[in-house]
């Protein structure tokens, strides 16, 4: 009876914990493309403080573990807006996430930047690069 009781919590805890889990793992994953645009930002905005323009490519190769590249979408070489995008792999990687893109956009030589999705669903972002809900 004991043993039965255990099981039953087990299984329960389980079931409770896989889906969890799955959500942190795509999750995770997505957040390595957000941090490698962050990590862009400071030598763009630095770049086009001193030449009043963005540089015509990124700066460096800019891939990660689950991240196939970063690049400049928009904007490249310009004076207005620049758009980044942070496409995911193809493969080794969650299913909900697997080929989405993330976008990096800003508008005022890089003092302000916005996360947004590109393909990605939102509900797949890492908290950091929702749209405000309020």
């Amino acid at each position: 009876m004991e043993v039965a009781i255990i099981i039953a919590i087990v299984a329960i805890v389980a079931a409770v914990l896989i889906p969890s889990y799955g959500d942190y793992t795509h999750r995770a994953q997505a957040s390595e493309a957000v941090s490698l645009l962050s990590a862009a930002k400071t030598p763009l905005a630095e770049y086009f403080a001193e030449h009043k323009k963005w540089p015509p490519k990124l700066l460096s190769e800019t891939q990660g573990k689950y991240t196939q590249n970063v690049a400049i979408s928009k904007g490249a070489g310009g004076t207005g807006e620049l758009e980044l995008t942070a496409t995911m792999k193809t493969e080794g990687v969650d299913r909900r996430v697997r080929g989405q893109s993330v976008l990096l956009t800003t508008k005022d030589g890089g003092m302000n930047w916005v996360c947004r999705p590109g393909t990605m669903e939102v509900k797949n972002l890492p908290s950091s690069c929702r749209p405000d809900t309020k």
